[in-house]
């Protein structure tokens, strides 16, 4: 089996698991029973179709024939869900079509939101309507300040329109800014960054990344080792910042999109916060952007905590649980608001992430790039659905 996603939930109240691609290499959903996921966890390249049946009947106590077995296995290749040679052939044949494409066209429009631009203007202006009080509230200490980044969600608009629209509206009328934007990669990357010098497009238009950035970077010792275009083709953390920028900035504007992959060696210890490898891309994006001599902003997109059953966690999602985990939110977002890297990164770490905080790279990254700043946090929410919960803020860098 590949690593898929798997979502429990209650169907005619029947434990149910929904099997979702995280690497988008297929659209296709696949609902199963706890018994074939039973059956999925054994397909780990050792086990003949003879020994599944064995193992399966030590464990249910029934016979489940090979041909059923065969059939599931061919069920799941045809969905491309397994690890073998059909899988590897597609997905060649994936990023030899993508890396020759000068846009990466939008991946969530038409399921997170609508690929409609009329219907998207309107989705967007309802949501944004009542915000005049937020983009004339004083930001402490200054009354006009300038921008120069923002925390928001990546979660989907619908959950997240709450915080969203409580951060967007500092960006409205923003003069021809280079926006930099971090977002987490939901999938496994093989290094720190991934970047794209590729155009996006969105419903609304197509947004523009910077061609004088571009020469930079391929130029730059170290930042052309993290040019890595794959990881874009169908990750949401910076695809849905897009058309808010798009609705908020009526001037033009580009874009460097920049994907952050795991800190998983840095939380366990391996690795320390100021190895080379930090310290170099920190330098070398900072060495870049004031070569362009650009006006530049920096993005997140980025969720905090996931916590509960959809995340693998066993114990009840109660009010107590919910109420500790905004607890050690607000530890976090007082770091945030401090502009500390290293203790926002450390109190992660003190957890040993173990409410998976998914946006911490990107976070940290913009608290390294933007270590000069001020920070007023503008909005927070836990996302819940009585089983699982999301955690997320909104914050202003000025």
């Amino acid at each position: 089996m590949r690593l898929v996603e798997a979502l429990p939930f209650i169907q005619d109240g029947k434990e149910m698991v929904l099997l979702r691609d995280p690497e988008g290499i297929t659209e296709h959903s696949l609902i199963v029973s706890r018994d074939v996921l039973f059956l999925i966890s054994l397909m780990d390249g050792t086990r003949t179709l003879r020994d599944i049946q064995v193992e399966y009947m030590r464990a249910f106590g029934e016979l489940l024939y090979i041909e059923r077995i065969q059939e599931f296995v061919e069920t799941m290749d045809e969905h491309l869900l397994l690890f073998n040679e059909h899988y590897e052939k597609h997905v060649a044949r994936l990023k030899m079509e993508y890396e020759g494409t000068e846009v990466r066209k939008p991946f969530l429009a038409g399921k997170s939101y609508s690929a409609n631009r009329m219907e998207l203007l309107m989705f967007l202006d309802e949501m944004f309507k009542e915000t005049d009080e937020y983009e004339a509230k004083d930001i402490k200490m200054n009354k006009h300040p300038e921008i120069k980044g923002i925390l928001a969600p990546h979660i989907d608009y619908d959950r997240g329109k709450e915080v969203y629209k409580k951060t967007y509206p500092y960006l409205r009328n923003l003069k021809k800014p280079l926006i930099v934007i971090f977002g987490t990669s939901h999938r496994t990357v093989s290094k720190m960054w991934s970047i794209s010098l590729k155009d996006f497009e969105t419903p609304l238009d197509i947004v523009l990344h910077s061609k004088e950035m571009e020469a930079l970077i391929r130029e730059h010792p170290v930042l052309s080792n993290y040019i890595d275009e794959w990881p874009h083709r169908c990750e949401h953390s910076i695809e849905l910042q897009l058309p808010l920028l798009q609705f908020m900035i009526q001037d033009d504007f580009e874009i460097l999109p920049i994907l952050t992959g795991t800190m998983q060696e840095y939380i366990n210890g391996e690795k320390e916060i100021d190895s080379k490898e930090i310290v170099d891309l920190v330098t070398g994006l900072h060495e870049v952007l004031q070569k362009s001599g650009k006006h530049f902003i920096i993005i997140s997109g980025a969720d905090l905590a996931h916590i509960g059953a959809q995340f693998g966690d066993r114990y009840p999602l109660d009010f107590t649980t919910l109420a500790s985990s905004k607890t050690k939110d607000e530890i976090l977002l007082e770091y945030i608001r401090k502009i500390d890297a290293r203790g926002f990164f450390q109190s992660v770490r003190d957890e040993g992430d173990r409410r998976r905080i998914c946006g911490l790279v990107p976070i940290f990254f913009q608290l390294s790039l933007l270590a000069n700043s001020k920070c007023e946090i503008v909005g927070y929410k836990q996302w819940s659905d009585g089983a699982s919960s999301v955690s997320f803020a909104g914050c202003i860098f000025f």
